[in-house]
This record gives C-alpha cells, sequence and structure tokens, in this order.
C-alpha cells in the first residue's frame, strides 16, 4: 500500500521537525537513564512515562529505519511476538489483570530493543560503549552516596543490603557485573585510568549487595573478557587486581563497621558510620585513580608480559581446582541447602556464604503450573497464585526466580519458545559484534543479561531490563560502517501506523494506573470503567454497595470477582465473608473452602477463622469445634 501525496508531505514536514532523529543515540541514552534511576523497582507506574516514551522514540525513529539485520529482526519479531502472546492470554489467564500487566511491561521491553535497534545503526560500537561507561559509573556513584547518606536510602535502618537505586539487590549486582567488561574496555584498551576506577566503583557495589550469582557472573564476565581481549591480557589483568584489591579492602572495613552492612541498626549508627565508609571509599577511589594512572603509560617486556599472564593462568586454574574439590567434599551439604524450603531467608552479609534458598521450590511450582497447562500457561504474570496454590511455607512470590521459567509456566511452551528467540536473537547479534573490543565488551554484558536471568526474576524490572534489552538491540543492528552512502528512505506510513501502535500502548499502560489512582480515591466504577479486568476495585466496589444495603448488586461483584480469577484466594475468602454475615452457612463454608483450597496460609486458614466457624454452622460436625460458634470476629 502506497501513501498518498498528502501523507507523504505530511512526513516530509514532520521529518524536518524531528531533531531526535539526529541525535538518536542520546535520546536512547536518555530513556535508558529513565529506566536506571526512575523505575521505581516492580510498580507499574513509572512504566506509564518510561514505556510511553520508549514507544514515543521508537515511532520516531521509524521514520528513517535503517537497514535490518538478521539477528534484529529474531530479536524484535520473537519479543513482540511475546508480548502479543503474553496479552491473548488474557482469554484463558487466571488471573487478566495481572496478565494486562505483564504485556504492558513485556510491551515496554520491546519497545526499548526497537529503539535499541534503531539507534544503534547510527552509532558505532565505541560510542555505545562509552555512554554504558557514562551510565555504569552514574550508577555507581547515586548507589554508594545513598550508602554513604542514610536519609537518601529507603528503610536503610532495617535492611543494610544494597539495592539503591533499583530497589532490588540482585538486580543492581546483575548491572554491576554486565558492566564489568565495559569498565574493562575502558581501562585496558582505551588506556584510561576512569576505566579502573569504574571497575572499582563496580566491585566495592557488587559487594555490597551481597548477591552470590552476582559476585560469580562478575568473576565469570572479567574471565571471559581477559580470555578473549588476547591483545590487551596483561592490561586487562593488572586493571582487575587493583580495583579486586581495592574493593576487597573497602568491602573488609565494612564489615567492621556495623551502620554499613548490618541490619536493624539505628539511624545514629548509621550516620556515624557512614562518615567512616565515604573516607574509606574516597581514599581508596584516589589510590586506585594514582595507581592506574602511574602504570597505564609503562610497557611492559614480552617476558614480563609473559610472566604476568602465566602467573595469572596459574592463579586461576588453582582456585577453579579449589571451588571444584569443595564443591564435591560439600556436594551433599550444599544440595541440601539448595533443594529444602529455608523459609524466609536472611539478608545479612552471611548470605554470601550461604546456599540456602527457596528458587528449587519456586522452579517445582512452575513447572507443576506447566505440565497442568502446557500449551498456553496460565497467563502471563499469574505464578503469584500458583505460588499461593502450592507454597509449604507463609511466603509469597510472584516469580519463580527464573525468566525461561516463568514464561514456560506462565504463557506455555508457545511463550516460553518466543522468549527462546528473544535470547538467541540477542545473543547472535552480541556473537557478531565481538570481532571489535568494544563490541566483544557491550556482547558480554547482554549474555551476563541472559545468563542472570536463568536464576532470578529480571523481568520485573525495567531498571535491568530495559537498558540491556536496548543494548542488545543495538548489538544485533547492522553497524554504520555496513550502511550505504545514501541517507535511509523516509517511510512517513511505518511512522504513522507505529505512532497509533504507540498511543494505544501509552493507553494499555495508563489505563491500570489510571484504575489504581480512582481505587485509592474510593472511585470504584470509575476505577472498573478504567481497567474492568481488576478485581480489587470490584471487591472494594462490593464492599461498599454491602455497606450501603445493596446486597443483590454486592453479590453480583462477588459472584464477577471469583469468575474473574477463579483461584484468587483472597477473592473467595471475600465472597465467603459476605456469606457468612447474610448467615448463609452453605454459601459460606463452599466459598471459604475453595479460598482454603487455593492458598493453606491464606486468611480461610485461621484457626477458629471464619472457615472452621462456617463449617460447624453448615451442619459439617467435624474438625475443630469453635467456642461461641456464628459469632466471629470481623472478617
Amino acid at each position: 500500500m502506497l501513501a498518498s501525496a498528502p501523507v507523504r508531505a505530511a512526513g516530509e514536514r514532520v521529518a524536518g521537525h524531528l531533531p531526535v532523529l539526529g541525535a538518536a543515540p542520546i535520546a536512547a541514552g536518555l530513556v535508558a537513564a529513565c529506566a536506571l534511576f526512575g523505575s521505581g523497582g516492580p510498580s507499574d507506574a513509572p512504566l506509564v512515562w518510561i514505556g510511553g516514551l520508549a514507544l514515543l522514540l521508537g515511532a520516531a525513529l521509524l521514520l528513517r529505519p535503517a537497514t535490518g539485520s538478521a539477528p534484529a529482526m529474531l530479536l524484535l519479531g520473537s519479543l513482540f511476538g511475546l508480548a502479543v502472546w503474553s496479552g491473548l492470554s488474557t482469554l484463558w489467564s487466571i488471573s487478566p489483570d495481572r496478565t494486562w500487566t505483564t504485556t504492558n511491561r513485556t510491551l515496554v521491553y520491546a519497545a526499548f530493543a526497537l529503539v535499541g535497534v534503531l539507534a544503534g545503526a547510527r552509532v558505532t560500537r565505541e560510542r555505545l560503549a562509552e555512554g554504558a561507561a557514562i551510565l555504569l559509573g552514574a550508577l555507581v556513584a547515586v548507589a554508594l552516596v545513598a550508602k554513604c547518606v542514610p536519609p537518601l536510602y529507603a528503610d536503610y535502618d532495617r535492611v543494610a543490603r544494597l539495592r539503591a537505586p533499583v530497589d532490588y539487590w540482585n538486580e543492581l549486582a546483575l548491572l554491576c557485573a554486565a558492566g564489568v567488561p565495559v569498565a574493562l574496555w575502558l581501562a585496558a584498551v582505551l588506556r584510561r585510568a576512569g576505566g579502573v576506577l569504574l571497575l572499582y566503583g563496580l566491585t566495592i557495589t557488587l559487594l555490597l549487595t551481597y548477591s552470590r550469582f552476582g559476585v560469580a557472573l562478575a568473576c565469570a564476565a572479567a574471565l571471559a573478557w581477559t580470555l578473549l581481549d588476547r591483545s590487551n591480557r596483561v592490561e586487562s589483568i593488572v586493571a582487575v587486581l587493583i580495583a579486586a584489591v581495592g574493593g576487597g579492602v573497602s568491602f573488609a572495613i565494612a564489615l567492621a563497621l556495623p551502620g554499613i552492612t548490618d541490619d536493624l541498626q539505628p539511624r545514629h549508627v548509621r550516620v556515624h558510620d557512614s562518615w567512616i565508609f565515604a573516607f574509606v571509599l574516597i581514599a581508596s577511589a584516589a589510590i586506585v585513580y594514582l595507581l592506574a594512572r602511574a602504570l597505564r603509560t609503562r610497557e611492559a617486556t614480552r617476558e614480563t608480559r609473559a610472566r604476568i599472564e602465566r602467573g595469572a593462568a596459574i592463579t586461576v586454574v588453582v582456585l577453579l581446582v579449589l571451588i571444584v574439590v569443595l564443591s564435591i567434599v560439600f556436594a551433599g551439604r550444599l544440595w541440601s541447602d539448595f533443594t529444602n524450603p529455608a523459609g524466609q531467608l536472611s539478608n545479612s552479609t552471611g548470605h554470601l556464604g550461604s546456599a540456602r534458598s527457596n528458587r528449587w521450590t519456586w522452579w517445582h511450582e512452575a513447572w507443576h503450573a506447566f505440565t497442568r497447562h502446557p500449551f498456553g500457561g496460565t497467563g502471563a504474570g499469574t505464578f503469584e497464585l500458583t505460588n499461593q496454590m502450592l507454597r509449604r511455607v507463609p511466603i509469597v512470590v510472584d516469580d519463580p526466580h527464573s525468566t525461561p521459567l516463568r514464561f514456560l509456566s506462565e504463557t506455555g511452551i508457545v511463550g516460553f519458545l518466543l522468549y527462546l528467540g528473544t535470547a538467541a536473537g540477542a545473543l547472535w547479534g552480541a556473537w557478531r559484534a565481538r570481532l571489535d573490543a568494544a563490541g566483544l565488551a557491550l556482547g558480554l554484558a547482554v549474555a551476563a543479561f541472559f545468563v542472570h536471568s536463568l536464576v532470578d526474576k529480571d523481568w520485573n524490572y525495567v531498571a535491568g531490563c530495559g537498558p540491556l534489552l536496548l543494548l542488545a538491540g543495538a548489538l544485533a543492528a547492522r553497524p554504520p560502517a555496513h550502511e550505504p552512502e545514501t541517507a535511509p528512505v523516509r517511510r512517513p506510513l511505518l511512522a504513522v501506523c507505529a505512532l497509533a501502535v504507540a498511543l494505544a500502548g501509552i493507553y494499555s499502560l495508563a489505563a491500570p494506573w489510571l484504575a489504581e489512582r480512582a481505587l485509592a480515591d474510593a472511585n470504584w466504577t470509575k476505577a472498573h470503567s478504567y481497567d474492568p479486568l481488576n478485581v480489587d476495585a470490584m471487591l472494594d466496589w462490593a464492599t461498599f454497595e454491602e455497606a450501603t444495603g445493596n446486597l443483590p448488586k454486592a453479590a453480583s461483584l462477588y459472584r464477577d470477582a471469583t469468575d474473574l480469577e477463579p483461584e484468587n484466594a483472597f477473592a473467595w475468602y471475600q465472597r465467603g465473608a459476605f456469606y457468612y454475615r447474610l448467615k448463609q452457612w452453605q454459601d459460606a463454608y463452599e466459598a471459604l473452602n475453595t479460598s482454603y483450597t487455593y492458598d493453606r496460609f491464606g486468611k480461610a486458614a485461621a484457626h477458629c477463622g471464619l472457615l472452621d466457624r462456617a463449617r460447624w454452622n453448615a451442619g459439617y460436625r467435624f474438625g475443630v469445634k469453635c467456642p461461641a460458634e456464628g459469632r466471629a470476629s470481623s472478617p
């Protein structure tokens, strides 16, 4: 279909007023910065403006799209396909509202990848790596400043584990690990002392997150870079040694300061120790920087380089052998700690030396959900309800802490294959980019992201997924050197269609947010109009109608809520409590028993609670006999 003359003319006028096309990499960097510093952790509210910016930028850049590449097509096709399939899963989802918000999140990630592909074709790998280094430096600075200034750190008095500014320690650890090869490129290839300083900042920040897998992933990334970048291997080894010693010493001092690394410390202890730690950070950073500057201009002889490489190789081999031996010796204990449910785990420094985890249980729950619904899953974003039904400890999680297993559980084999296609496209682009040093560093960062996603809930955090998928898209794009000398053809019709899709996506992002705002203002009808899938709005509306005496309307709303989410234990509990207040004992017992079926640690499980009383009053005189049957505390 050809665009009409008016449409073409309008496209020409728009093109003349889109300076963002000439500054696409800068705009992409700003969107990535918004994700890093404004995402609010797993909150859906910031997605409205962050995702909106990414969608609009992608639509603008499509006015002059660059020539596509096979990895980019695979990445974008799979990622947008995953968003579409997630949206389709609303039709059979056990929680359509959660599916809607997860679909929105996936669409935002697809928009980030699209921006990466379109901006990556306009910038060299070196510029991409420099931009990544700037963002990483800002991330480390904000994280460490928050650690040194307690009022800036939310909930710091209770939990010392570092998570600012992304609100989740493991996601911060992922970003630090992904940044290691970028810092090494800056230090070893460009011979900049700032690269060693950045590596030091990444090291101490990573250690303060207490992330076991993050530390292992950072070491693997550093080792992979050192092995693959042969021409600068000695420089990389020296940079790692300086940064590791500086970061290790700083972390050791932090361990001796209760106000920095201990939980449940009063504010005055935090403030007192923060000044000491700030001095340690500044002094260590100065020493690292000065040492790096002193060594960067010195050229080692061939014999010296050979000795350094040989010594580093021996050290790595010895450490690997030691790790293998210890793993064999303590295999039984480690496996027992990992596979047995541990309840609520500690977030103290002892977390670094422990193998205890609930992941094995969550992975089993995800697999169980997949075997029940192998084709389409239970619906995108619904693992929380699966966990409530299968959990053996009173802890609720909304993710199995494995992104592939999450998609297998929630979207079935189709969604799982689409996620594999996303990973394949991103890693294919990273592999093709390895031929130059900057591309190799960025490619290792992308690989670190997908490795980390195997064991954690990265999909919940736009701070990690957004920038790293943008980077994956940039690497998958055809680099500028491969482009023809003529300017890309303008495609106004494509841009207009993309703009329409972007506006629809922004509405989809905004509707649940507007519903939550209306719900907070107790405007249930308006909340329901914005988001008709929101069960909380239905339940609150039903409570209001019951309080005003409109019992038929309240009963209808309670039924609608459980029909919409038939495995939502809380919705069934609210419905059962409604029948209990009406003294409809049989209906109350059936609803409350259904609630208990879907959550054996929920409100229906309370001893002598509504379920026990409703059972007795309904004539089922077995089990627990509670005093004063028929009279229960307010549900």
